[in-house]
C-alpha cells in the first residue's frame, strides 16, 4: 500500500504521445499527494514542466549497451533513498533496471516483458489495451478513480504561445487548421502526403490557412502540402522544436493529425483535433480533446498494427476521403471560432 504524499519515481516511455498520455497516470497519483519525479529522456523536459503534477525531470541517456546501462547504474546510485515506490511504463527490462538497482521497494509494472524482466517487478499489473486506462492500471491500489479519468493538459501561457506562433508565420487570430502529416510508427500511421496536399486545397478554398507541422523527417511531405495552396500555407517541418509545435498547435482553430505524437500533443493544448487512424485501432489511444473527431475506414484487416501494409494497398488509410476530413475539420474548427 502506497501512503498519501509519498514519492514515486515514474520511468517514462520514450515516445511524445506516450508521453503525454502519461499525465493521465501523474494526475492520479497527484490526488494522493504524491510527489512525482519522471526518467525519461532529455528532450522531455520541455514538456514535464508543463505538468503541475510533476516535480522533477531525470534524464535518462540515450546510449544502447553496457554505456547506457552504466548511466542508468550511476543515476540509480543518485537516487537511492529518495522513492516509495516506482511505476515503469515501458515493458522491457531495461527500463525496470533503474528502480531495482535504487533499491525502491514497490516497483509496479505491466505483466510480461521476458522472463529476464522477473524480480525487477514486484507489483506487475494487466496491461489493458485503451492507454488512459492503461496509465489508471499502474496507480496506487487505493486510488478513488474519478467517473471520468483526467485528460492530459499542458500548461501554456496564451500570450507566449501567440508570440511563438507569429514568429514561425502563424497569424493566432487568423483561422489556422494545423496538418500534421508524420508518424514514427511506419507507413501504417501515416494517411498519404498526396491525400493531406488535397485536404490543404479543399480547406483553402474553404477559407482557412494551413500551418504544417512535423519534424525533418517529414519535410517533402511538407512541401507537397505547401504546393496544393502555396499562398495560404506555412510550412513548419523540421523547422520548430517540440514547444514551439506545442504553442504553434495552441494558436490553430483545429488540428488534422495521424495517431502520432502531435495528435495528443494538439489534444493536450486544448485543440480540437481529427486523428486519422489506419494500421492503429482509435479505442487504443483516441484524441483526448473536448472537441474531437475520429476517422477510420473500414478495411477486413485493420487494426493490424504493423508498420507496413502487408498487403500494400493501404486500404485502411486510403479509405478515407479528404472531403471527409475536410469536413470535419471545418466542423472542429468552427467550435473554436
Amino acid at each position: 500500500m502506497a501512503a498519501a504524499g509519498a514519492r514515486v519515481l515514474v520511468v517514462a516511455q520514450a515516445w511524445v504521445g506516450d508521453l503525454v498520455l502519461a499525465q493521465v497516470l501523474f494526475a492520479l497519483l497527484a490526488q494522493r499527494d504524491a510527489v512525482v519525479d519522471v526518467a525519461a529522456p532529455a528532450w522531455a523536459g520541455p514538456l514535464l514542466a508543463r505538468m503541475p503534477q510533476v516535480r522533477g525531470h531525470l534524464a535518462l541517456e540515450a546510449q544502447r549497451g553496457r554505456p547506457g546501462l552504466a548511466a542508468r547504474a550511476r543515476l540509480a546510485r543518485m537516487v537511492r533513498g529518495r522513492y516509495a515506490r516506482a511505476i515503469v511504463l515501458p515493458r522491457s527490462a531495461k527500463a525496470a533496471l533503474l528502480p531495482w538497482l535504487a533499491g525502491i521497494p514497490a516497483r509496479t509494472g505491466f505483466a510480461g516483458g521476458g522472463r529476464e524482466r522477473l524480480g525487477l517487478i514486484n507489483d506487475p499489473r494487466p496491461r489493458p489495451a485503451n492507454m488512459s486506462a492503461r496509465m489508471a492500471a499502474l496507480a496506487p491500489a487505493e486510488t478513488a478513480f474519478p467517473e471520468l479519468l483526467p485528460r492530459p493538459r499542458l500548461a501554456i501561457d496564451p500570450e507566449r504561445a501567440a508570440a511563438t506562433a507569429r514568429r514561425l508565420g502563424v497569424d493566432p487570430v487568423a483561422p489556422f487548421v494545423a496538418l500534421a502529416p508524420g508518424a514514427a510508427g511506419g507507413a501504417g500511421k501515416r494517411w498519404p502526403a498526396a491525400r493531406f496536399a488535397q485536404l490543404a486545397a479543399r480547406l483553402a478554398a474553404r477559407g482557412y490557412r494551413l500551418c504544417v507541422l512535423g519534424a525533418a523527417a517529414d519535410e517533402a511531405r511538407g512541401a507537397e502540402i505547401r504546393a496544393a495552396a502555396p499562398a495560404r500555407t506555412v510550412d513548419l517541418c523540421g523547422r520548430t522544436t517540440l514547444d514551439e509545435a506545442l504553442e504553434t498547435l495552441a494558436c490553430c482553430r483545429a488540428a488534422v493529425c495521424n495517431d502520432s505524437g502531435l495528435l495528443h500533443l494538439a489534444a493536450a493544448a486544448g485543440t480540437p483535433v481529427a486523428g486519422i487512424y489506419g494500421a492503429t485501432s482509435p479505442a487504443a489511444a483516441p484524441p483526448l480533446a473536448e472537441h474531437a473527431a475520429v476517422l477510420a475506414a473500414d478495411a477486413a484487416c485493420r487494426p493490424c498494427g504493423r508498420r507496413t501494409c502487408a498487403y500494400g494497398h493501404y486500404a485502411c488509410l486510403r479509405g478515407t476521403a479528404p472531403e471527409a476530413v475536410a469536413d470535419a475539420a471545418a466542423g472542429l474548427a468552427e467550435t473554436a471560432a
